[in-house]
């Protein structure tokens, strides 16, 4: 048997990888035909992610099986289902993507390469041949900056941390909580390799990481007579620099960094940049916007002919753009909304994609029924010169329902009715069709996951928000407030709490109700939260001190609960991180870049960033720990102010997006000591395991009067 097939079955499916034959036809067009005979499945197909997507559907239909990252993480089957006839399909997307730079951080910042193994498995069971590959190019930038005159401790000072270095790659940072030991830079080139070896294996066509012209400032003293620009700083960080790309050094340092990529990790043709991503360039000019498309397009061709650039098409430039020839330009549309508004992308190749989450916060929510519609196929009719589907989420593990769909239309080219996905779903989630659990996922559709009432990647958390009489947003781009009838998910709680008997031995059962209890929960704080901030201005004392305590209550039960599912731990975060690191000084540094980018996201020039809370999770441990002691410092100012008759003074955040500048007053202050303060503790954290969540949210729906 091939080594690359018989590694993908051994590593999926042990127990029946003799009963498995998989035959590759090398033909163009992606493709597989599925058959079964003498208790073996047959699978044809042109190529290895052809034949592992060909093996996932035949496991989707016929074993009923649902893979995810949140339950159901194993493939687990008694038998192999024999079936009459044959399951086939030729795949029309030229191209599946997989990846937003963000995701490297907000969710893969600590995985090793046996996670990173049975990940890429899963892209080639769900049709992706092309990931985008980032992992370890920290030593390309590296050994750049040695060949123009930076001293080892030089270059180090401007690689950004573990948790940080998407956006270093996005122009937006570079030196960001920077690594100490030069070792560090070794140990995540050995695991991009890897990562990129077994993408290569499976015939998966990487996009690996190209120049822009982003550089640390300090080259401009190593070349004081070249003419490099200061960018103004992204979201109040310090301002990065870019290479005039009409000076010559433009393109003797991009070329020294390809050939380094080249170096170290081979040369695969598609070369992602995005110039002055979520920035502003240093000149505005129509003709110095030009000048970058022409440069970068100029240096890729110049460093290889069959290069294509691959841009994401979030905050394009049609100067940029229509500055490269269409062959030469793959677009990637995060959302499938750029689209339209720049005129199908001027007839340049585009990817349709699917965004969803930002900064990995787990709040139930998404279009479901919106998804069905295949915005492939919405834009193809439109005219966009499509060319593949695309996942683009900035952080995976939450919301299983909605990846599940979604992966399933990577490789659809029509529509597809959500009811009868649905009814499928439930049987493969759960292990059996439940009526009574379809009633619970209406209503979960007529709520959280409804088309209506809000955008997409918008939803906020109460109760992971700074705290103030009522929050007004979360994250920069969340807003803290529940667009729908609570007591309508309460319901659909009540129908998944009533059937618990029949399916506690699922996994996928057991993780949903968790969650689906974990979003009660947090609506409750919400609903509770509006009660104290009326309650405060009327100045009822007696009920605010009741409202404060439930609250606290509220918060030590939740995080109770969700310690049952280790992918609602903290734990799991902080362990992983000490688990990739090889002393107890990288560990200590990755604990740091660990809590950070999930709380405070960045803390500098004597102010706190603007995406402070951008990442928050309703995470074990995170509660208790971080949550609950600003709620509860929250409450007694509150309380104390209001015994003493005084203003209770009460600032959000920055003066962006309606944050306001939370350190200009005194307990603005003392929250945000509290919260570098805990930013700054290394803690070691046993490793969470799944239990029974069962009793546990028996315990809160009897508690918190959960409404049947």
């Amino acid at each position: 048997m091939d080594e690359v097939i018989k590694g993908f079955l051994n590593r999926n499916v042990p127990q029946f990888a003799d009963k498995i034959e998989i035959k590759l036809t090398g033909v163009k067009k992606d493709n597989y035909c599925v058959t079964c005979k003498d208790e073996t499945v047959f699978i044809t197909a042109n190529n290895y992610v052809s034949a592992f997507s060909g093996f996932y559907d035949y496991l989707k239909k016929y074993c009923r099986v649902q893979l995810s990252w949140c339950g159901n993480r194993e493939i687990k089957i008694d038998k192999l289902v024999m079936f009459d006839g044959e399951l086939k399909k030729e795949i029309v997307q030229r191209y599946r993507v997989y990846l937003n730079y963000c995701t490297f951080n907000y969710t893969m910042s600590w995985w090793n390469f046996d996670k990173w193994e049975k990940e890429i498995d899963f892209m080639a069971m769900n049709g992706i041949n092309m990931p985008l590959c980032i992992v370890g190019t920290e030593a390309v930038w590296y050994n750049t900056l040695l060949e123009f005159g930076f001293t080892k401790e030089e270059a180090l000072s401007t690689v950004s941390g573990p948790a940080f270095w998407a956006w270093h790659l996005m122009t937006n940072i570079d030196s960001y909580i920077p690594p100490k030991d030069e070792s560090y830079i070794t140990e995540r080139l050995e695991l991009g390799r890897k990562i990129l070896n077994r993408y290569l294996e499976f015939g998966m066509q990487p996009i690996q990481h190209g120049f822009s012209g982003h550089v640390p400032m300090k080259l401009k003293e190593k070349y004081p007579n070249s003419n490099i620009l200061a960018k103004n700083g992204w979201c109040n960080y310090p301002k990065t620099a870019q290479i005039d790309p009409l000076d010559p050094l433009f393109h003797e340092v991009g070329m020294v960094y390809l050939k380094n990529l080249e170096k170290l990790f081979g040369n695969h043709h598609f070369l992602a940049c995005d110039p002055f991503h979520e920035g502003t360039p240093p000149k505005r000019w129509s003709f110095y916007l030009k000048a970058v498309g022409k440069a970068i397009n100029k240096l890729y061709e110049d460093f290889d002919k069959k290069s294509v650039w691959v841009m994401q098409g979030w905050t394009p430039r049609k100067q940029i753009i229509k500055a490269v020839p269409k062959e030469r330009l793959l677009i990637l549309d995060l959302s499938s909304d750029r689209t339209p508004k720049f005129k199908n992308f001027y007839g340049y190749f585009v990817v349709a994609g699917m965004l969803h989450n930002f900064g990995g916060k787990n709040a139930m929510q998404g279009k479901i029924r919106h998804h069905c519609d295949n915005a492939y196929k919405q834009l193809k009719e439109r005219g966009a010169n499509i060319i593949g589907s695309g996942m683009f989420m900035e952080g995976v593990e939450q919301n299983p329902v909605v990846y599940d769909l979604q992966f399933n239309m990577l490789t659809e080219s029509d529509k597809i009715d959500f009811s009868d996905w649905l009814d499928d779903y439930i049987e493969r989630r759960y292990g059996k069709y439940s009526s009574i659990l379809r009633k619970a996922w209406d209503l979960m559709i007529e709520t959280c996951y409804s088309d209506n009432g809000y955008e997409e990647n918008e939803v906020g958390s109460t109760l992971a928000s700074r705290p103030q009489p009522m929050p007004v947003m979360t994250g920069p781009c969340c807003y803290a407030k529940v667009w729908y009838d609570t007591k309508k998910l309460e319901k659909a709680l009540s129908l998944f709490v009533s059937v618990c008997d029949k399916f506690k031995d699922s996994d996928g059962y057991q993780y949903d109700l968790c969650d689906l209890a974990r979003q009660v929960l947090s609506n409750r704080f919400h609903d509770n939260q509006i009660e104290f901030s009326k309650s405060y201005k009327s100045k009822n004392l007696t009920e605010i001190k009741k409202i404060a305590d439930k609250q606290l209550d509220l918060l030590l039960d939740l995080d109770e609960l969700v310690s049952h599912r280790s992918e609602m731990c903290l734990s799991r975060w902080i362990c992983d991180s000490h688990k990739l690191a090889t002393s107890e000084e990288e560990r200590k540094y990755f604990d740091k870049n660990a809590r950070t980018l999930i709380t405070l996201w960045g803390d500098i020039n004597g102010d706190c960033s603007y995406l402070y809370d951008y990442s928050w999770r309703e995470w074990s441990g995170l509660i208790k720990e971080y949550y609950y002691v600003r709620w509860q410092m929250f409450y007694n100012e509150a309380i104390t102010h209001l015994e003493n008759g005084t203003r209770l003074n009460i600032a959000t955040g920055n003066n962006y997006l309606e944050r306001k500048r939370y350190r200009s007053t005194e307990f603005g202050k003392l929250l945000n000591e509290f919260e570098l303060s805990w930013c700054n503790t290394y803690s070691e954290y046993d490793y969470p395991v799944d239990t029974d969540v069962i009793p546990s949210v028996l315990k809160v729906v009897e508690k918190w009067n959960i409404q049947k």
